[in-house]
Protein backbone atom coordinates (compact mmCIF):
# COMPACT_ATOMS: atom_id res chain seq x y z
CA UNK A 1 0.00 0.00 0.00
CA UNK A 2 0.67 3.61 -0.72
CA UNK A 3 0.15 6.26 1.35
CA UNK A 4 0.63 9.66 -0.30
CA UNK A 5 1.08 12.91 1.32
CA UNK A 6 -2.13 13.90 1.76
CA UNK A 7 -3.45 10.90 2.99
CA UNK A 8 -0.93 10.47 5.76
CA UNK A 9 -1.87 13.29 7.45
CA UNK A 10 -4.73 11.57 8.47
CA UNK A 11 -2.58 8.77 10.34
CA UNK A 12 -1.00 11.76 12.74
CA UNK A 13 -2.83 13.34 15.76
CA UNK A 14 -1.00 16.11 17.88
CA UNK A 15 -0.62 15.19 21.79
CA UNK A 16 -0.77 17.94 23.58
CA UNK A 17 -0.21 17.96 27.79
CA UNK A 18 -0.63 21.21 30.44
CA UNK A 19 1.90 20.91 33.07
CA UNK A 20 3.22 23.48 35.51
CA UNK A 21 5.42 25.57 32.94
CA UNK A 22 3.05 25.78 30.30
CA UNK A 23 1.73 22.96 27.30
CA UNK A 24 3.98 20.14 26.00
CA UNK A 25 3.06 19.20 22.32
CA UNK A 26 4.17 16.31 20.38
CA UNK A 27 2.83 14.18 17.57
CA UNK A 28 1.48 11.39 17.39
CA UNK A 29 1.02 8.03 14.85
CA UNK A 30 -1.95 5.45 14.48
CA UNK A 31 -0.90 1.90 14.23
CA UNK A 32 -2.75 -0.98 13.75
CA UNK A 33 -1.39 -4.98 14.26
CA UNK A 34 -3.06 -8.29 14.51
CA UNK A 35 -4.57 -8.86 17.89
CA UNK A 36 -4.06 -12.95 16.93
CA UNK A 37 -7.92 -13.75 17.23
CA UNK A 38 -9.05 -11.76 14.02
CA UNK A 39 -9.40 -8.60 15.94
CA UNK A 40 -6.81 -5.37 15.86
CA UNK A 41 -4.75 -4.17 18.64
CA UNK A 42 -5.05 -0.23 18.24
CA UNK A 43 -1.81 1.95 19.38
CA UNK A 44 -0.80 5.74 19.11
CA UNK A 45 2.94 5.69 19.02
CA UNK A 46 5.08 8.42 19.62
CA UNK A 47 8.11 9.61 21.71
CA UNK A 48 8.94 8.49 25.19
CA UNK A 49 9.44 12.37 26.41
CA UNK A 50 6.07 12.74 24.90
CA UNK A 51 4.25 10.12 26.12
CA UNK A 52 5.58 10.64 30.50
CA UNK A 53 4.61 14.16 30.39
CA UNK A 54 1.13 12.71 29.64
CA UNK A 55 -1.72 13.15 32.45
CA UNK A 56 -5.24 13.54 33.09
CA UNK A 57 -5.86 16.96 31.14
CA UNK A 58 -3.75 15.07 27.77
CA UNK A 59 -6.11 15.76 24.31
CA UNK A 60 -5.39 14.05 21.10
CA UNK A 61 -5.95 16.43 17.96
CA UNK A 62 -7.76 14.90 15.33
CA UNK A 63 -9.22 16.01 11.95
CA UNK A 64 -12.77 16.44 12.12
CA UNK A 65 -15.26 14.73 9.25
CA UNK A 66 -15.51 18.67 7.73
CA UNK A 67 -10.98 18.85 8.40
CA UNK A 68 -11.03 21.18 11.41
CA UNK A 69 -8.98 20.58 14.21
CA UNK A 70 -11.15 17.90 16.54
CA UNK A 71 -9.49 17.68 20.86
CA UNK A 72 -10.38 14.37 22.58
CA UNK A 73 -9.50 13.60 25.92
CA UNK A 74 -6.71 11.00 25.74
CA UNK A 75 -8.58 9.15 28.58
CA UNK A 76 -11.05 8.55 26.04
CA UNK A 77 -8.75 5.93 24.37
CA UNK A 78 -8.11 4.55 27.64
CA UNK A 79 -6.10 5.04 31.30
CA UNK A 80 -2.64 6.61 31.10
CA UNK A 81 -1.47 2.62 32.50
CA UNK A 82 -2.03 1.66 28.68
CA UNK A 83 1.14 3.84 28.13
CA UNK A 84 4.63 1.70 27.20
CA UNK A 85 7.58 3.05 27.03
CA UNK A 86 10.73 1.64 25.60
CA UNK A 87 13.63 0.97 28.41
CA UNK A 88 16.20 2.47 26.19
CA UNK A 89 14.86 3.91 22.97
CA UNK A 90 13.52 6.87 22.85
CA UNK A 91 9.75 5.62 21.43
CA UNK A 92 6.31 4.89 23.60
CA UNK A 93 3.19 3.43 22.40
CA UNK A 94 -0.63 3.52 23.86
CA UNK A 95 -2.51 0.61 23.88
CA UNK A 96 -6.48 2.18 22.34
CA UNK A 97 -9.63 0.75 23.97
CA UNK A 98 -11.93 0.62 21.00
CA UNK A 99 -15.50 1.64 22.67
CA UNK A 100 -18.86 2.79 21.00
CA UNK A 101 -17.62 6.07 22.09
CA UNK A 102 -14.33 6.73 20.53
CA UNK A 103 -14.45 4.57 17.31
CA UNK A 104 -16.02 6.23 15.18
CA UNK A 105 -12.99 8.88 16.05
CA UNK A 106 -10.66 6.02 14.70
CA UNK A 107 -12.21 4.94 11.26
CA UNK A 108 -9.24 5.24 8.52
CA UNK A 109 -6.74 6.55 10.72
CA UNK A 110 -4.25 3.77 11.40
CA UNK A 111 -1.32 2.30 9.69
CA UNK A 112 -0.52 -1.27 9.26
CA UNK A 113 2.45 -2.21 11.38
CA UNK A 114 3.62 -4.33 8.36
CA UNK A 115 4.59 -0.89 6.68
CA UNK A 116 7.42 -0.42 9.37
CA UNK A 117 11.09 -1.67 9.11
CA UNK A 118 11.57 -3.46 11.70
CA UNK A 119 14.76 -5.08 10.39
CA UNK A 120 18.45 -3.55 12.05
CA UNK A 121 19.48 -2.22 8.83
CA UNK A 122 19.72 1.27 7.92
CA UNK A 123 17.31 3.24 5.28
CA UNK A 124 19.08 4.29 2.17
CA UNK A 125 20.77 7.28 1.68
CA UNK A 126 18.80 7.69 -1.73
CA UNK A 127 15.18 8.06 -0.32
CA UNK A 128 13.28 10.58 0.29
CA UNK A 129 11.96 10.63 3.53
CA UNK A 130 8.58 12.50 4.74
CA UNK A 131 7.79 14.29 8.15
CA UNK A 132 4.61 14.73 9.31
CA UNK A 133 3.75 16.85 12.82
CA UNK A 134 3.17 19.58 14.20
CA UNK A 135 5.89 22.04 14.58
CA UNK A 136 5.68 24.08 17.89
CA UNK A 137 1.92 22.74 17.93
CA UNK A 138 0.82 24.88 14.41
CA UNK A 139 -2.02 23.04 12.06
CA UNK A 140 -4.16 22.47 15.12
CA UNK A 141 -6.14 25.97 15.31
CA UNK A 142 -9.38 25.82 13.41
CA UNK A 143 -8.73 23.25 10.12
CA UNK A 144 -6.50 20.22 10.79
CA UNK A 145 -3.54 20.99 8.72
CA UNK A 146 -0.23 18.92 10.24
CA UNK A 147 3.02 20.19 8.63
CA UNK A 148 5.62 17.66 6.40
CA UNK A 149 9.08 18.46 5.51
CA UNK A 150 11.56 16.13 2.88
CA UNK A 151 14.65 14.95 4.39
CA UNK A 152 17.43 12.15 3.38
CA UNK A 153 19.07 10.17 6.24
CA UNK A 154 22.52 11.84 6.78
CA UNK A 155 23.92 8.79 8.73
CA UNK A 156 23.24 4.95 9.25
CA UNK A 157 22.86 3.79 12.62
CA UNK A 158 24.87 6.33 15.66
CA UNK A 159 24.89 5.48 19.40
CA UNK A 160 24.32 8.96 21.20
CA UNK A 161 22.77 9.85 24.37
CA UNK A 162 19.21 10.48 24.47
CA UNK A 163 18.72 14.48 25.23
CA UNK A 164 16.24 13.81 27.68
CA UNK A 165 17.44 10.87 29.62
CA UNK A 166 21.31 10.53 28.73
CA UNK A 167 20.87 7.10 27.61
CA UNK A 168 23.11 6.25 25.25
CA UNK A 169 20.89 4.42 22.50
CA UNK A 170 21.29 4.27 18.44
CA UNK A 171 19.52 6.90 16.62
CA UNK A 172 19.81 7.72 12.74
CA UNK A 173 19.96 11.50 11.47
CA UNK A 174 18.43 13.53 8.62
CA UNK A 175 20.45 16.41 6.75
CA UNK A 176 17.97 19.00 8.21
CA UNK A 177 17.08 19.57 11.54
CA UNK A 178 13.62 18.98 13.32
CA UNK A 179 11.46 21.83 15.21
CA UNK A 180 10.29 21.14 18.74
CA UNK A 181 6.31 19.62 18.34
CA UNK A 182 7.62 17.18 15.65
CA UNK A 183 8.64 14.97 18.54
CA UNK A 184 7.27 11.84 17.77
CA UNK A 185 6.12 12.34 14.60
CA UNK A 186 6.80 9.05 12.00
CA UNK A 187 9.62 9.44 9.13
CA UNK A 188 7.86 7.82 6.08
CA UNK A 189 9.70 6.82 2.79
CA UNK A 190 6.31 7.08 1.13
CA UNK A 191 7.84 5.27 -1.64
CA UNK A 192 6.80 7.50 -4.62
CA UNK A 193 8.20 9.80 -6.68
CA UNK A 194 6.35 12.89 -8.70
CA UNK A 195 8.73 15.05 -11.61
CA UNK A 196 6.07 16.72 -13.37
CA UNK A 197 3.17 14.58 -14.70
CA UNK A 198 5.10 11.31 -14.30
CA UNK A 199 4.79 9.47 -10.92
CA UNK A 200 7.32 6.42 -9.86
CA UNK A 201 6.50 3.78 -7.24
CA UNK A 202 8.32 0.98 -5.50
CA UNK A 203 7.43 -1.06 -2.52
CA UNK A 204 4.98 0.61 -0.24
CA UNK A 205 5.03 3.01 2.21
CA UNK A 206 7.71 2.19 5.22
CA UNK A 207 8.01 3.94 8.52
CA UNK A 208 11.77 3.79 9.32
CA UNK A 209 12.01 5.96 12.34
CA UNK A 210 10.44 8.06 15.21
CA UNK A 211 11.56 11.83 15.40
CA UNK A 212 13.65 12.08 18.83
CA UNK A 213 14.66 15.91 18.73
CA UNK A 214 17.44 17.97 16.91
CA UNK A 215 21.23 18.12 17.69
CA UNK A 216 22.87 20.94 17.85
CA UNK A 217 26.17 22.92 18.75
CA UNK A 218 27.25 26.04 19.19
CA UNK A 219 28.46 26.78 15.75
CA UNK A 220 24.68 26.40 14.75
CA UNK A 221 24.90 23.45 13.18
CA UNK A 222 21.98 21.39 13.57
CA UNK A 223 20.68 17.62 12.59
CA UNK A 224 17.92 15.84 13.15
CA UNK A 225 17.85 12.45 15.47
CA UNK A 226 14.90 9.90 14.45
CA UNK A 227 15.28 6.80 16.99
CA UNK A 228 14.52 3.62 14.48
CA UNK A 229 11.26 1.86 14.13
CA UNK A 230 12.78 -1.64 14.90
CA UNK A 231 12.52 -0.81 18.78
CA UNK A 232 8.95 -0.94 18.05
CA UNK A 233 9.16 -4.63 17.71
CA UNK A 234 10.02 -4.42 21.60
CA UNK A 235 6.94 -2.89 22.88
CA UNK A 236 3.91 -3.34 19.81
CA UNK A 237 2.31 -7.01 19.98
CA UNK A 238 2.00 -8.58 16.86
CA UNK A 239 1.03 -12.08 16.36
Amino acid sequence: MIIKRDEAFRTVCMISTKIASGNVVGTGLFVSSPAGNGNIFGWIVTASHVAKDTNDSTVIIVSSSDGRAQKLPLIMFGPLSNWRHHPIADVSCFQVEFSDINLGFMRDRFIPFNHFNLKKVPVSRDFELTCIGFPKGLGTNGMFSPFSFRSYASSGFITYPRADTGINTEFFCLENPSVGGYSGCPVFDLAYETNGILTTTRGQTCCHGIMHGTLCDNTGGKIAMVTPSYFLKDIIDCC
